[in-house]
């Protein structure tokens, strides 16, 4: 017998996250389960998650709603689950988390909640959080990305016996990636050493610890520059700081871009500066080609990068110390090449979406234990 899982993900953009539900859901599909992709429309426009989801065959559904925590939701989303004849709702966010807990309460109906982190970006994000925090205590099945995770979830009070891991999963990349023309696209100079950052401009993600970095790795006598790839709302700040330091025409700001694994591949160094992080898919990403990854040791990092093996970790908010590995690197390109080999090894053994899907049937059995 087929049963229904829908996911609700509230999201504008298609990025990690939504990467990881619609590639889970297509290998998912067959499996004993029929997956539902949902979302919420606050305005005009197309959802891009339910647009990628479509394309890859996957059904969807999108809820009106007019605002964050907008009442009339709660309904809606109760409807869809019936109209869905769900057995399984998996939430992904605050919005979610809330919303999807009130929608099913008394029906008995198993909730998972997916847990990627918090990012504390703004006060109205942190008092969104700060209720997602209660919630998560009462769900009765939550999952976190990475072991990082689910001990900051024990930490606020989610019961231990009630969370579960599941690590991010990268598709393979192709064999022979081809690099981006970066330095051509953005005038960077054959010679200059090329860095490269990729995710939201957001102030939790550390991209302006990147940017305070690169003064010192001028004063070493080294010609590097720093490619950010993303939007968000640092991005004038970013700039701002980077005339403020003096480097202004070392940081380039390109925007979003579809070619993120091309972009990563023209790296000398992937270099991922977050303060916080679940299980980051741009560093899975920077792996699985092959590339050199400095990255903070925060959250599930440590599970994915061994110091010197597979990448190098920094401790988070130190330019100083971002700067000197960033250094290390580049002196030594035979030891950054044989390190990225073995990175990108490391993911094609055990973070692939075969090994996900496995992880996630488990868990979709014990969510029917604790309904």
């Amino acid at each position: 017998m087929t049963r229904t899982l829908v996911h609700l993900r509230p999201t504008n953009f298609f990025g990690g996250p939504e990467k990881q539900i619609v590639e889970q859901s297509v290998r998912l599909a067959g499996r004993g389960w029929r997956p539902v992709i949902a979302s919420f429309r606050e305005g005009p426009g197309e959802v891009e998650l339910i647009e990628h989801a479509r394309a890859r065959g996957l059904e969807t559904a999108l809820v009106e709603s007019s605002g964050a925590l907008d009442p009339r939701t709660v309904g809606r989303v109760r409807e869809l689950l019936r109209s869905q004849n769900a057995a399984v709702l998996v939430t992904h966010g605050y919005k979610a988390d809330i919303t999807g807990h009130l929608a099913v309460r008394q029906t008995g109906l198993p909730v998972i909640a997916w847990v990627r982190g918090f990012t504390g970006e703004n006060w109205k994000v942190r008092l969104y959080e700060s209720l997602d925090r209660w919630f998560l205590r009462r769900v009765p099945v939550v999952v976190a990305v990475s072991h990082g995770t689910a001990e900051m979830l024990r930490q606020i009070g989610v019961p231990r016996e009630r969370l579960h891991v599941v690590p991010n999963a990268v598709l393979p990349a192709p064999a022979a990636v081809r690099p981006a023309a970066l330095r051509d696209e953005l005038g960077i100079p054959e010679r200059a050493a090329l860095l490269v950052a990729a995710g939201r401009l957001s102030p939790e993600k550390g991209q302006a610890v990147l940017v305070e970095s690169l003064p010192v790795l001028v004063a070493r006598g080294l010609d590097v520059h720093a490619v950010l790839l993303g939007d968000g709302p640092d991005r004038e700040a970013l700039a701002a700081l980077a005339r403020r330091m003096g480097v202004e025409t070392r940081v380039h700001l390109p925007g979003f871009r579809r070619d993120v694994l091309s972009c990563l591949a023209a790296a000398d160094v992937v270099v991922n500066p977050s303060l916080t992080e679940g299980l980051p898919n741009v560093v899975l990403e920077a792996m699985s080609v092959g590339a050199p990854v400095v990255a903070t040791a925060v959250g599930g990092v440590p599970e994915l990068i061994r110091d010197g093996s597979t990448g190098w970790l920094v401790a988070a908010g130190e330019p100083g110390a971002l700067a000197a590995a960033i250094a290390g690197v580049l002196a030594d390109r035979g030891l950054a090449r044989n390190v990225g080999l073995e990175a990108r090894a490391t993911v094609e053994a055990g973070f692939t979406f075969a090994v996900q899907v496995e992880q996630v049937l488990e868990v979709l059995g014990r969510s029917g234990e604790t309904a």
